[in-house]
């Protein structure tokens, strides 16, 4: 929502048309890069943390029951299994025949939202691919993209500086409000905190696998040979 909102600000503040998509499929309206006229933006995040984010806020409980019935108390009774998100559409995989949503998803989301799979192609004896084709997609739409904000850089002054000056626009780490069920969800946590366990963040490090080798890709430039942070890519 604040990314939503900022670009909001800077579309008025230059007078410009801004269309946004979210939770789709990223070339379900038109593809990326096909318009010289569009600045086309995106944004990532770690995955395995934006997976167990997605459980705590959408997936731990019921959203409707949190935001419309005043009788519910979540408790670690009515809660779903952490154990349990690990599918690619969250508890359970994501169909292969439709266009992939990020509304529900645990593992390799990314991959599957900038490719448009929800698994992995079969060769001629059924045999998964291991994402590879996949990866390979996604990767080739995202680096079509003239932007791609990383949102574990925004607590980061030097990052937020630059994204300004690109736009010409202040405030783009401005607090903001709650998504759709984010303050039932964060109440509803703090109340019953969730306890992870470290063979399970393990478990779901791995089914992301191809996920975490597209967002250590993507974020590379932040990075120096010897680990640090390339001062001139922020400046």
């Amino acid at each position: 929502i604040m990314i939503r909102n900022y670009l909001h600000t800077v579309s008025s503040h230059h007078k410009l048309h801004l269309r946004m998509e979210e939770y789709n499929h990223a070339s379900s309206v038109e593809e990326v890069g096909s318009r010289d006229d569009t600045l086309y933006i995106t944004n990532i995040r770690d995955p395995v943390e934006r997976s167990i984010s997605h459980f705590k806020y959408l997936g731990r409980w019921d959203c409707d029951q949190l935001t419309k019935n005043e009788s519910y108390v979540a408790s670690e009774e009515n809660a779903r299994s952490f154990r349990r998100w690990r599918e690619t559409g969250g508890f359970e995989r994501s169909p292969c025949d439709v266009p992939f949503s990020m509304v529900d998803c645990a593992v390799n989301c990314y991959v599957q939202t900038f490719s448009g799979r929800g698994c992995p192609v079969e060769d001629g004896d059924g045999n998964a691919n291991n994402w590879y084709d996949e990866y390979n997609a996604a990767l080739d739409r995202l680096l079509r993209y003239d932007m791609i904000l990383v949102y574990d850089k925004f607590k980061d002054p030097n990052y937020v500086r630059a994204v300004e000056r690109f736009f010409g626009v202040e405030g783009f780490n401005n607090k903001t409000i709650d998504m759709y069920c984010g303050w039932e969800s964060r109440m509803a946590n703090e109340r019953v905190p969730l306890k992870v366990k470290f063979q399970h963040v393990l478990e779901l490090t791995h089914l992301n696998e191809m996920d975490n080798r597209l967002y250590r890709d993507l974020t590379s430039c932040w990075t120096t040979k010897e680990g640090g942070r390339n001062e001139e890519e922020v400046e």
